[in-house]
């Protein structure tokens, strides 16, 4: 029987003993993440978690062999590119702390893209050369002012969910644009005997406040409208009920002394229009007069014409 080599037993049982020490263990993707980052969250996280890089295999070996209950079920999430995470930090705060730790970086070729990568008009570094056919070859326009390459028109570089080519990579590269976010992804987390995949630990505390304000706002709209009785609409069923009795005294012209006001106000307005109907009537009188004076010149000029040649044809 072929015997495991010394260092892989080592490693099972020197990570089988960190998951019984630590109240949560994770299991993070480290695809795409580039080494100086990796050791960078490492440093960061000292005295907060341990980041271990492992096989599958031993990692199955360390569940399996590991005495915390249903630590076991944690190898359902354990595919792909991996590491180990054990803390103390419960798993919804172990999100938002490596969250916090992603960064933006230089596409490798063949990441998919996560949004519209865009290459805005922009002034390069590059003098005129080689680079304006490498740029114009990539579908960008291009020019020259003060001696530099300049990008004169935005361009849809990358569409959102398609690859990343590496030709496209290496002239985001030159142009400086950082179209990937790295760092690590929690797919599963361990805690008191509970497996949480990422959807349960992406639930961060300000979500669920959002949607009880969300979910509250709701059921008050749904009481107003439905007249159920509760304490939290009293106040507004109350303006409802002042403002529909002031319409209602309006209407029937009841008045007391908690409505006065409201029908001097309304008094002030029918004043109002009323005093506008009038002046614009007294405007429109003298036109009117106007224009009835007008046929009565015209006939008279008229009687005056005809008297003369009345007299003209009686003298000769």
């Amino acid at each position: 029987m072929r015997h495991p080599a010394q260092w892989k037993v080592e490693l099972v049982n020197g990570l089988v003993q960190e998951i019984e020490q630590s109240p949560v263990t994770a299991l993070v993707s480290i695809k795409g993440i580039r080494n100086s980052q990796l050791q960078k969250i490492r440093r960061e996280l000292r005295g907060d978690a341990h980041i271990r890089v492992v096989r599958k295999r031993l990692l199955l070996k360390a569940l399996e062999k590991a005495k915390q209950k249903n630590i076991k079920d944690l190898e359902k999430f354990a595919g792909g590119q991996i590491a180990v995470v054990t803390t103390k930090e419960f798993p919804t705060k172990l999100y938002s702390i490596l969250e916090s730790k992603k960064q933006k970086a230089a596409a490798r070729g063949g990441e998919i893209a996560d949004h519209d990568i865009i290459i805005p008009e922009m002034a390069t570094n590059f003098p005129p050369g080689p680079m304006i056919s490498e740029f114009q070859k990539a579908g960008l326009q291009t020019a020259i002012d003060k001696g530099k390459i300049v990008i004169k028109k935005e361009t849809l570089y990358v569409k959102k969910g398609e690859p990343i080519p590496k030709d496209k990579a290496k002239i985001l590269e030159k142009l400086e644009i950082m179209p990937v976010t790295v760092g690590l992804d929690i797919i599963g987390a361990y805690s008191d005997g509970v497996i949480f995949n990422r959807d349960a630990i992406a639930i961060t505390q300000e979500m669920v406040l959002n949607d009880l304000v969300k979910a509250f706002s709701q059921a008050r709209n749904i009481a107003l409208d439905a007249m159920f009785l509760v304490k939290e609409i009293v106040p507004d069923l109350i303006v409802k009920a002042r403002i529909s009795a002031e319409a209602l005294a309006l209407e029937t012209g009841t008045v007391d002394e908690s409505n006065v006001e409201l029908f001097i106000l309304k008094a002030i307005r029918e004043a109002t229009a009323l005093n506008q109907a009038i002046s614009g009537e007294a405007e429109e009188t003298p036109k009117a007069e106007e224009a009835k004076s007008e046929p009565k010149e015209e006939a008279k000029g008229n009687d005056e014409d005809k008297a003369s040649e009345g007299l003209s044809a009686l003298f000769g």
